[in-house]
């Protein structure tokens, strides 16, 4: 008989296998891309005819690709500040005080990722159009932070809740104020979480497409070019670019793990 908080051997050999399953199908497509990427012809084989870099150094060479990777790397570096900044306040407010209404904020701050991104795409257009807003960039910028604003909630959130409040009421005891306990006590204790926080932020603003795709009038983020460039072309350059896009996402997620923790991003350190 299995031990009470363990699986059976016939349940414990499926999950491996659903596991497994699961392994393959999330890491098959991309090693298909990245070896595609090295064709040399513009037919995009699998697997390839030969080796060459020839689409990596297309993509590279194509300013329209290296100003909407500039422009992505702006929107999304200024999204994710937004995000945090409202985020880390939102989620000191929620696990640190209890108010009338404090479920329906915690929902409400949890609804863009709730919500299709095709909903939120023509809600944001709809709205600017009314509100006359017609700078693209701007637009894009405010979209994200709301989309973003979620994941930095969620991660900041589960880390503070692993953080005693008594530490903060210490540090009133001894007479700090409000903004001194915020930046010299609460902040610095869940770094890790604000770190991690800004890393998804940043990866969900750089790969959003949907959203952005409403709000594009003039320049696009790289998603958007990508789009406009399968469209016309079929060679590997899209291949290449994605390639390089999965090892910066790998090293993004080897860093956090490395330098933050796994347990702290996911608030489970020193859970039983």
């Amino acid at each position: 008989m299995a031990q009470p908080g363990t699986l059976s051997p016939s349940v414990g050999v499926s999950v491996r296998l659903l596991t497994a399953v699961a392994l393959v199908l999330l890491v098959v497509p991309h090693l298909v891309v990245v070896i595609t990427s090295f064709d040399p012809t513009s037919a995009a084989l699998f697997p390839p005819t030969g080796f060459s870099l020839r689409w990596y150094i297309n993509a590279l060479e194509r300013r329209a690709f290296r100003e909407a990777l500039a422009l992505s790397v702006v929107v999304a570096t200024t999204a994710s500040a937004i995000a945090v900044s409202a985020g880390t306040l939102a989620s000191i407010l929620v696990v640190r005080h209890q108010f009338i209404g404090r479920r329906v904020l915690i929902t409400a701050l949890q609804l863009p990722m709730m919500l299709p991104e095709v909903v939120l795409g023509l809600g944001f257009l709809i709205l600017f159009t009314t509100w006359r807003m017609h700078v693209s960039v701007v637009n894009i910028l405010l979209a994200h932070a709301v989309i973003t604003m979620p994941y930095a909630v969620r991660v900041i959130t589960a880390n503070l809740q692993t953080v005693s409040p008594s530490i903060e009421e210490a540090a009133h005891v001894l007479g700090a104020g409000p903004l001194v306990t915020l930046f010299r006590i609460t902040l610095p204790v869940i770094k890790p979480g604000i770190i991690a926080a800004a890393i998804f932020s940043f990866v969900v603003s750089f790969d959003n497409f949907t959203v952005t795709a409403f709000l594009v009038t003039s320049r696009g983020t790289l998603p958007i070019e990508i789009y406009s460039y399968i469209r016309t072309e079929g060679d590997p350059t899209i291949a290449a670019i994605s390639t390089l896009l999965i090892l910066a996402s790998l090293t993004g997620v080897i860093a956090t793990v490395r330098f933050v923790g796994f347990e702290r991003i996911t608030g489970t350190e020193g859970s039983a």
